[in-house]
């Protein structure tokens, strides 16, 4: 682990930032008064649309090495943020398997161009979000919640970039001294959300509420690890202005539900809101992770759990 404490960032470069948790990201760091620069490909859906003005912003890919090297020179940037991850409609997991190629592209050397810079430009603090999907299914690990320590093994492509991003970071701590870190994050929901998968069904969920509605979902009714993007941008943000060096991987988490919990809330605040949930086996269960020792490190309590995540978007749906 690098030994020398690392000043706070008075200057941050967001690769993704105006993707879902990327926007949330730099909302927060613009309402504390840390300079942004948002790095990425054009959006078809504007999260930021209301923070014009409030940011730089350069527009590329990580995967052109050049686009990555101006955007740091030009955010002047003393600290990186990366949340890109190659997805497609359907989700990210979907799309590491429907395209392997443009997911190892993005996700691994992409990342890699990324710390290549951040080296070259002398910038020690790289943080990435990283995710549950590291871990293999359910059954390889028992009942207890796992710790940053536990066996990754991926049993999906996305899985395998998220394994290989983290093996990248470890390799410029240790042979470069930088203060690279991988923050594993549960299923996010919020406001925002726009690429389909499993939190797209909860959403669902939430968005038909309203009474005298039915909706039907098809989905599991195994207890997962669920978090509010506002939350997982605090924990992001915290990160990334802490004054000591970080450890290689955290765990974060919100809160831990199960589709019948979900629904169950819902219908409890809106009268005569009827769900039908047909219940199918999951395709894949990641275990619960144990996320101790980023709460123990930087004071981190999560602010939504679920009865506030259900009162905020239902109500929010309800009254637009």
């Amino acid at each position: 682990m690098p030994s020398e404490d690392i000043s706070t960032p008075a200057r941050i470069l967001v690769i993704g930032g105006r993707g879902f948790v990327g926007s949330q990201v730099v909302r927060q760091l613009v309402a504390r008064g840390i300079g942004v620069h948002v790095f990425g490909p054009a959006m078809a859906t504007d999260l930021l649309a209301d923070m014009a003005g409030r940011f730089g912003e350069t527009i590329g890919s990580v995967e052109d090495r050049d686009a990555i090297r101006a955007a740091i020179a030009a955010a002047g940037a003393t600290a990186i943020l990366t949340t890109a991850a190659y997805g497609e409609g359907r989700g990210l997991m979907h799309g590491g398997e429907a395209n392997t190629d443009k997911a190892m592209a993005i996700n691994v050397d992409g990342y890699r161009h990324v710390l290549e810079a951040a080296r070259d430009a002398g910038i020690k603090r790289v943080l990435t979000t990283g995710s549950s999907v590291v871990f293999g299914p359910v059954e390889l690990y028992g009942e207890a919640r796992v710790d940053e320590d536990a066996p990754r093994r991926p049993r999906t492509i996305y899985g395998l970039t998220k394994v290989l991003g983290e093996d990248l970071g470890q390799y410029y701590r240790d042979r470069h001294g930088m203060d690279v870190s991988s923050i594993r994050l549960p299923l996010v929901l919020g406001p925002g959300l726009w690429y389909q998968g499993a939190a797209s069904a909860i959403t669902a969920v939430l968005a038909a509420a309203r009474p005298g509605a039915t909706h039907t979902v098809t989905f599991h009714d195994v207890r997962v690890d669920l978090m509010h993007v506002d939350d997982v941008a605090r924990a992001l943000v915290a990160a990334l202005l802490a004054p000591a060096p970080l450890d290689a991987v955290y765990h974060i988490n919100g809160f831990t539900a199960a589709m019948s919990d979900i629904i169950a809330g819902a219908v409890q605040l809106v009268p005569d809101y009827r769900v039908e949930h047909v219940v199918v086996p999951p395709a894949m269960v990641f275990p619960l992770m144990d996320d101790r020792r980023f709460r123990e490190r930087f004071g981190f309590v999560a602010e939504y759990d679920l009865p506030r995540l259900l009162s905020d978007q239902i109500n929010e749906k309800v009254q637009a």
